[in-house]
């Protein structure tokens, strides 16, 4: 079961790809534009995938696995931190 949360942005949005890009990891990957895409990445405790869309100054991700051990809030936590970070 997959979980959605949703993130406002209203900044520039080449930016948030590359923050996105940060929160996913260097671990990770990223394949997407400015409009939508898909990261996979790991963490100590497990592996992680999911997509996102853009539209207008609000993110959807959509969280299709994550650990096991890792809460749904926290990865919106990690998420929100990482598009905060300049």
């Amino acid at each position: 079961m997959g979980n959605q949360f949703t993130v406002k942005y209203p900044g520039d949005k080449s930016q948030l790809i590359s923050k996105i890009r940060s929160a996913v990891g260097n671990k990770g990957k990223l394949d997407g534009n400015e409009q939508k895409g898909s990261f996979e990445g790991s963490t100590p405790v497990g592996d992680f995938e999911g997509s996102y869309v853009i539209n207008g100054n609000d993110i959807t991700v959509t969280i299709s696995k994550k650990p096991f051990l890792v809460s749904h809030g926290r990865i919106q936590e990690e998420f929100e931190k990482a598009l905060k970070n300049v």
